[in-house]
């Protein structure tokens, strides 16, 4: 009976591990693209990792293009500062500067309907305040 139960056990472990694949630094640069053998079917779920200070509260996108060799598969565009399942998550304000930082997950994964390298290209499109510090945008694939 004990060794049925340990195998489910790790079994469930096994499969239930998430395995960070890639990382895009958009902090200095407003776009990049990673690439990725992936398999059929085999979800991808993408995630941001935020450090910023400002005083007013940013307008931020990630626009993603994805893309299956050559071919343009879709496009779309996720807020960065909303996402669920938040890590590590941390806000401050002093004197008016809200600092904010955390690892969360973005709206959406991405679904290979076939096995093949496919590419991922981010802008990450913002607005540029006097008062607006970026110190992390980065978006995290994980699988």
């Amino acid at each position: 009976m004990k060794i049925p139960f340990t195998f489910i056990l790790i079994s469930l472990l096994f499969f239930s591990c998430e395995q960070e694949i890639g990382r895009l630094d958009l902090t200095h640069k407003n776009s990049s693209e990673i690439s990725f053998d992936l398999e059929k079917h085999r979800e991808v779920k993408i995630w941001t990792n935020i450090d910023v200070e400002y005083k007013e509260k940013p307008l931020f996108v990630f626009d993603f293009e994805f893309y299956k060799g050559q071919e343009f598969l879709l496009k779309g565009g996720t807020d960065p500062l909303v996402t669920t399942n938040n890590k590590d998550e941390s806000v401050t304000t002093k004197d008016g500067i809200t600092h904010w930082k955390f690892y969360g997950k973005l709206d959406g994964n991405f679904i290979p309907k076939t096995d093949g390298n496919y590419t991922f290209k981010v802008a990450f499109i913002k607005n540029n305040l006097p008062d607006l510090k970026i110190n992390k945008a980065e978006v995290v694939f994980v699988k």
